[in-house]
Order: structure tokens, then C-alpha cells, then sequence
């Protein structure tokens, strides 16, 4: 007798979201392996932080960059939450917004 099996099909985003669950799962389960206390919900907090820092230090290495060419190396970052992730950076004075329309760049300040 043969068996059947069904197909699921999911769209890219609902994959790329569970792959991203999955790896901070990974990372969370790291963590414990190494005596960390960490919950999967307190480990999500975290991320915009180390993205941040990540924005940060690309800012630095490629001063006055655009937004479009920060958004080409965080691809897998939401548009809009890289432009609230600037937003942040900026009023915490650890980036210069330089301009006000599409000819916006970005630089860290010193």
C-alpha cells in the first residue's frame, strides 16, 4: 500500500518569519547549554539591539551612506523597521541625519 502524503504550502514571509523563530530558538537553547537564563521572550528583546549596533557600525565603516544603501546590506530587514531603528539611533546621538528629503545620508557621530 502506498501512502499519501500532503503538501503544505507556506508563503516566503510566514517561512522567513519561522526561520528567524527558529534560529533565536537555536541561539536561545545555545545559551542555556552555556549557563545562560535567558527565556526565548527576553532573547527577543534583544535583537533590536544587536541590530542597532550592527546599523551602527556599517554607518561608521561607509560614512555618509544613504538610506537605500543601508537597506541593501539589511535586506531581511523590514523597510519600516529600519527607518525606526534610525530614528532611534538618532535621537540617542549615536548617528547624524544629514538632510531632510531623499538625498538623506547618514553618518556616526564622532
Amino acid at each position: 500500500m502506498s501512502r499519501s502524503r500532503k503538501s503544505i504550502v507556506i508563503s516566503e514571509k510566514k517561512f522567513k518569519e519561522l526561520q528567524k523563530e527558529a534560529i533565536l530558538k537555536s541561539a536561545v537553547y545555545s545559551a542555556r547549554i552555556e549557563g545562560n537564563p535567558f527565556t526565548f521572550e527576553e532573547f527577543k528583546l534583544f535583537v533590536p539591539y544587536f541590530r542597532r549596533k550592527e546599523i551602527c557600525t556599517f554607518i561608521k565603516n561607509y560614512p555618509f551612506c544613504s538610506f537605500d544603501f543601508i537597506s541593501r546590506r539589511f535586506l531581511a530587514v523590514n523597510p519600516k523597521t529600519l527607518h525606526y531603528d534610525l530614528k532611534k539611533l538618532q535621537e540617542e546621538g549615536f548617528i547624524i541625519k544629514a538632510g531632510k528629503t531623499r538625498g538623506v545620508t547618514y553618518k556616526v557621530k564622532d
